[in-house]
């Protein structure tokens, strides 16, 4: 006959002290075994249905309780994991009877918490089991056991790393410390009611902030790594706090665990660190200074090297055509006095040769220095070229060949013609004198787009399309010395007397104002190319600039407004002005000017010298339009910053560049009244 199991009996005949516990929150005890409530001294009427946190209280006679907190929390992984899970050996002083004189006796347990499931694998009940081991412990603190020893080696590690634990109980509001940080940080084991706010007044003011809000963090189940200063310390002390969030059977924060760490001496080897970085910084920046001071001085020193160069060349140069130009003069002046004008044409021709000279002079240094007027307009490269070929191969000699290599279809430059024509000249001359004993010139065009950033960078360009005019010889050649100063002022290879300099730096000034620039490819023994890149025209159709003009037209009465500061310039070109058949009015600077503008005179041209005093020539220029729109304007200027003519001149303006030739105003004037 098959027997029933007593299970009530079976319960009772544990060996161990057996609670079963509902899952939470409160933990309530469902029921007891004789030998549990035996070995705690307790009743069954006061123990079911009740929490096992109201059961087992605190011996009053101790600073803290049994261990609430981490009973809570291993019942909780219980439910969280569906595993068992077996705490710490807990002190736990139970209640002596009165009978044997009360008070509390000294225990230790061992418990196991194991959970039920049913059929769908919750866990339904939990089984509190717990074995008396307090003989046990006893005797391993008499025997000074490896448990002590292990405990006391690890708080003297803690200790020593300056580092300890704390638990912080949600639920209970308590915030416990071990004895590590109490040592360390002179705190107390254990703070309660408000504990976070209570911990706070132990925080650096400046920190407090930070940590309430990262344990209001945990409190949301979130973890936490902190660094905080503390309070009321005779030294600055840094801590850096790492707590862990775990939660109850519900899910929701339940207790927090971490540790701090001491990092005073990590922070003030950073701040010592820094004050080091600084003092560095700052010596950096003291010698980077000096250096660039240093820098400053030789670069001023260059400067100041490179100017009285140019101002000896242009010294020397000058007096030369002074000399020519006083000289004759004077010898016309004596003659004159003594009333023979014999030979005058010979010193006049003189005078007028030096002096042509010495303007081109000045235009040569005004290119060099990028102020030279430019009048930027579309170039046939091509066409120039073509139009120069016979000059240019009587220029070179009988020894020397000039072929041409000229690319078909090639776009308009954007350029000044006559500069341009300028250059080339000047580039065949130089090629010319590096081949004494004969040999090529290849003049060629061609088209070039640069596209990248690094190649305009090393060309000295933007990136765009342009033409390109090279001049390549067959000659001797330059050294990278050489090379390396052919664009400065004056600088020349040529015997004393044979060259004046500026021919190279002449160009590259041309070049660079043009928005162009110059490369030169050079190799003893083997010969150079000369690069001259220009910018492509971009403006709409335009007619090419012409090369015939027609000397010295008359006028017909018309009437000229003519304002120059420079009274000799001035009445020069009202003398001028009167031979040509002009009627004329004159002022020396704007102030002067705008009364006849404003008056009722018929002006049909005015010339203005763009640099006067106060109000100047464009400026003028202005005004008069406001009451005469269709008034034409003549700008004479000998030295313009900036006015290149493709954005200095409105409709109806033009500029000549002074000095010029009586024929060359004479034309100028009659084209632009004769213009429509």
């Amino acid at each position: 006959m098959k027997q029933e199991l007593d299970f009530q009996v079976l319960f009772e005949a544990l060996p161990h002290l057996v609670l079963v516990l509902s899952t939470g929150p409160e933990f309530i005890m469902l029921a007891a075994n004789e030998e549990r409530l035996r070995g705690t001294n307790t009743r069954r009427e006061d123990c079911i249905g009740r929490s096992i946190f109201e059961v087992f209280g605190k011996n009053p006679e101790e600073q803290s309780e049994f261990g609430a907190g981490v009973l809570r929390a291993s019942l909780e992984r219980v439910v969280q994991t569906r595993a068992p899970d077996r705490m710490a050996i807990t002190k736990y002083d139970i209640p002596r009877p009165a009978s044997e004189g009360g008070g509390f006796e000294v225990r230790y347990w061992s418990p196991l918490n194991t959970p039920v499931l049913n059929a769908q694998g919750e866990v339904v009940y939990i089984i509190h089991q717990t074995e008396d081991v307090t003989e046990q412990v006893i005797e391993q603190q008499r025997s000074n056991s490896s448990l002590k020893v292990t405990d006391e080696r690890f708080r003297a590690a803690l200790l020593a790393s300056e580092a300890g634990i704390f638990d912080w109980y949600i639920d209970e509001d308590r915030l416990y410390f071990d004895n590590a940080l109490q040592q360390l940080f002179k705190l107390p084991d254990v703070l309660t009611h408000n504990a976070i706010e209570r911990f706070v007044d132990y925080v650096h003011p400046d920190d407090r902030g930070q940590v309430r809000l990262s344990f209001a963090q945990c409190a949301q189940g979130r973890d936490f790594v902190l660094e905080f200063r503390l309070h009321r310390t005779a030294t600055e002390q840094w801590l850096v706090c790492k707590g862990k969030v775990f939660r109850d059977a519900s899910g929701s924060p339940s207790y927090v665990t971490g540790t701090c760490v001491d990092i005073s001496a990590r922070k003030q080897a950073e701040n010592t660190l820094r004050e080091l970085n600084e003092t560095l910084e700052a010596r950096v920046a003291a010698e980077v200074a000096e250096r660039t001071k240093a820098e400053d001085a030789l670069r001023q020193a260059q400067k100041m090297e490179a100017v009285g160069q140019l101002t000896g060349g242009i010294a020397h140069d000058f007096n030369n055509l002074l000399t020519g130009i006083i000289g004759s003069l004077e010898l016309m002046q004596r003659r004159h006095s003594m009333g023979d004008c014999k030979g005058d044409e010979r010193y006049i021709n003189a005078a007028v040769t030096s002096a042509q000279r010495a303007a081109a002079l000045t235009q040569r240094l005004l290119a060099f220095s990028r102020r030279q007027t430019l009048d930027l307009k579309p170039v046939d490269v091509n066409q120039l070229v073509a139009s120069l070929e016979d000059l240019l191969s009587r220029t070179t000699g009988e020894n020397i060949k000039v072929i041409t290599d000229l690319s078909a279809g090639l776009a308009l430059a954007c350029m000044d013609a006559n500069q341009l024509e300028s250059a080339l000249i000047n580039l065949i001359i130089n090629a010319r004198d590096a081949m004494p004993g004969g040999g090529l010139i290849t003049i060629s065009t061609d088209s070039r787009h640069i596209k990248s950033e690094h190649e305009a960078e090393l060309i000295g360009l933007k990136e765009d399309d342009y033409v390109v005019l090279t001049v390549s010889d067959t000659g001797t050649g330059m050294t990278p010395e050489i090379l390396a100063k052919v664009f400065e002022p004056f600088y020349t290879t040529k015997p004393i007397g044979q060259g004046t300099g500026l021919g190279l730096s002449m160009v590259y000034g041309y070049m660079k104002q043009a928005k162009g620039t110059v490369q030169i490819v050079s190799e003893p023994g083997i010969g150079t190319s000369v690069y001259l890149y220009m910018p492509c025209y971009k403006g709409g159709a335009s007619t090419l600039p012409g090369t015939t003009t027609e000397a010295s037209p008359l006028g017909s009465g018309e009437t000229v407004l003519v304002v120059e500061d420079e009274s000799v310039v001035r009445s020069l070109i009202v003398e001028v002005l009167d031979e040509l058949g002009y009627q004329t009015l004159e002022a020396a600077d704007a102030q002067e000017a705008i009364p006849l503008l404003e008056g009722n005179h018929e002006i049909d041209l005015m010339i203005t010298d763009v640099g006067l005093p106060g109000m100047n020539g464009r400026q003028l220029a202005d005004f008069a339009r406001l009451s005469r729109p269709e008034l034409k304007v003549l700008f004479a200027t000998g030295y313009a910053e900036g006015s290149n003519v493709s954005g200095y001149l409105a409709p109806n303006m033009e500029i000549i560049t002074k000095p010029f030739a009586i024929d060359a105003l004479a034309n100028k004037i009659n084209a632009m009244l004769k213009a429509s």
